[in-house]
């Protein structure tokens, strides 16, 4: 029988205020955007000192990720198994969080996407490449039956070459420079990407 840790006041207390703080920052962050939202703003709305909010998230775009962190990990766990539907569907399908986090909020999920490519090192940026990390490798999955194919390069080089092109199409797409019809440009983008790499 598995027994379920009980939490000291003190841990008690501290995961009240991530959640007091997840909580007021989403909300913001949902209401007027991330580049409008301060983290004074989310202090006050969390009901804590400015200070200890950068206890629990160093920076602003940390905080950005903690937030986006906490909404993606579910849903990338839970995208199902391949199913044997045509391999671009199924990337499309590994890829449908990120994509709905895009349609949804556009205005934060334009800079969350550059802080996962190209921002600072931080505890939130590295736990929000490890999700990246899990789809790449279920994308790579997706790819090994057609490794013969690949031109020299491994599984996990070309899912992680495939990722990489179809964030920065929709990285193009949420600050305002892609087509009106993201998914089926993402569609489009997909299949010139497998045919590339033998896999179509």
């Amino acid at each position: 029988m598995t027994t379920v840790p009980i939490l000291g006041r003190r841990d008690r207390n501290k995961a009240a205020k991530r959640a007091a703080i997840s909580r007021a920052a989403t909300e913001l962050f949902t209401q007027q955007g991330y580049a409008a939202t301060t983290t004074q703003q989310v202090a006050r709305a969390a009901d804590i000192a400015e200070g200890t909010l950068f206890r629990y998230a160093g920076s602003k775009p940390e905080l950005l990720l903690m937030v986006i962190n906490e909404h993606l990990r579910p849903l990338v766990d839970g995208v199902a198994d391949p199913s044997g539907a045509a391999v671009e569907d199924e990337i499309l399908h590994l890829l449908s969080p990120i994509i709905d986090l895009a349609e949804s909020q556009p205005e934060n999920a334009a800079p969350f996407l550059r802080e996962v490519l190209f921002g600072e090192d931080g505890p939130q940026r590295r736990e929000a490449l490890g999700l990246v990390d899990q789809v790449v490798s279920r994308i790579a999955a997706l790819l090994r039956p057609y490794e013969d194919r690949l031109e020299g390069m491994e599984p996990a080089e070309a899912a992680r070459w495939v990722f990489s092109a179809l964030v920065s199409e929709l990285l193009q797409d949420v600050v305002g420079r892609g087509t009106p019809d993201r998914q089926a440009a993402l569609r489009a983008r997909v299949r010139v990407l497998l045919r590339g790499l033998g896999a179509a």
